[in-house]
């Protein structure tokens, strides 16, 4: 086994939780070697503190596409000269940023035409989708060196530092944490997993009125709008927009103590799930075999008698009246309940 092994962390939140597995394995099944972990700036923070990883090499948002980003991260990579990296994204680009930085044994899997950049290529499972993409990942190690490695579901510790942010970041908006309070991602980057807001708003007051509960909104700073029309429309007071005003740990600690979750297959759900707490999922365009929140406590609305369902399109391509039928089909009755259902169960 070689010395030195870099590891280059997927683009999104919700990957890069399916892919902690993997991570940690690694850095457990060789314990005489350097592991590195190569990530977006914006994501580094999730793997604060995890002891499998030696370094973190973090590079800007920006040069996780494109030609800019393979010569600017050839550039981080090259000064390490790594014995061995896996490639957990599937681009031709990651692979190239490997390929030209001299890292001797490039493991990845066989995906946008980068088979020949790629020193141990390993076809994807079969049927496509067909295993969750958190095993994949961990695949790639098992199959690398032919042994079974350990599998675990995702679970990202907090520190009392952790907490601690979070219980002042609620503080300032005048939420008790010890109080009771679910959490809903009311927004998804892809149009065609969107719930929207009427129902997330209609919601948002019945868990104020009939649960008791506060609801905390979350999403990125360009949610924020539309976090603050749900809040106003809900007229309560004990619903609050946090759309834009966390960090990622911070998100995590005010997540780890969430009566539930509620939201789409989203890099907020996976959060959800990693600190333990409870998810109501509503899945559409998404494939839930292959990326579904890993909860120990989880309610999936899923309408899988439709014929298009998880197209995996970010974009619905149906008409009239069959535009959006995975979402506008989840009804507000069937999101209400399955809230009470883990409520009851807890």
């Amino acid at each position: 086994m070689s010395n030195k092994i870099i590891v280059r962390a997927p683009n999104h939140l919700g990957d890069c939780i399916m892919s902690m597995p993997m991570i940690s394995e690694t850095g457990e099944a060789f314990p005489g070697c350097s592991l590195t972990l190569l990530i977006r700036e914006g994501l580094s923070e999730l793997f604060e503190g995890n002891q499998a990883i030696d370094e973190r090499l973090t590079f800007p948002d920006r040069y996780a596409h494109g030609l800019a980003g393979v010569f600017k991260l050839t550039d981080i990579i090259k000064k390490g000269k790594y014995d061995t990296g896996f490639i957990l994204p599937p681009s031709f680009s990651s692979a190239s940023s490997f390929k030209l930085a001299g890292v001797r044994e490039r493991i990845g899997y066989i995906a946008d035409g980068r088979r020949l950049l790629l020193t141990k290529a390993l076809p994807l499972p079969e049927p496509i989708n067909s295993t969750h993409r958190s095993e994949t990942y961990l695949n790639l190690l098992r199959r690398s060196y032919g042994k079974e490695y350990s599998y675990s579901k995702p679970k990202l510790f907090l520190s009392d530092d952790d907490i601690s942010r979070g219980v002042k970041l609620l503080e300032g908006f005048g939420v008790d944490s010890s109080a009771g309070y679910t959490v809903i991602a009311f927004r998804s980057v892809a149009e065609s997993r969107r719930w929207g807001v009427e129902n997330y708003t209609r919601l948002a007051k019945w868990i104020v009125s009939e649960l008791n509960l506060t609801v905390l909104l979350t999403g990125q700073k360009e949610d924020a709008p539309e976090g603050n029309s749900i809040a106003e429309s809900a007229g309560q007071a004990k619903v609050i927009n946090l759309a834009g005003k966390t960090g990622i740990r911070e998100l995590a600690s005010v997540l780890s103590n969430a009566a539930v979750f509620i939201g789409n297959d989203s890099g907020a759900a996976h959060l959800a799930a990693a600190v333990g707490t409870a998810v109501v999922v509503l899945s559409g365009a998404d494939d839930p075999q292959e990326t579904s929140p890993l909860a120990a406590r989880k309610k999936m609305l899923y309408l899988n008698q439709l014929g298009c369902i998880s197209c995996l399109k970010n974009k619905c391509p149906q008409k009239s009246s069959k535009f959006m039928k995975c979402m506008k089909g989840i009804t507000f009755e069937m999101t209400s309940s399955a809230i009470r259902e883990l409520l009851n169960s807890n």
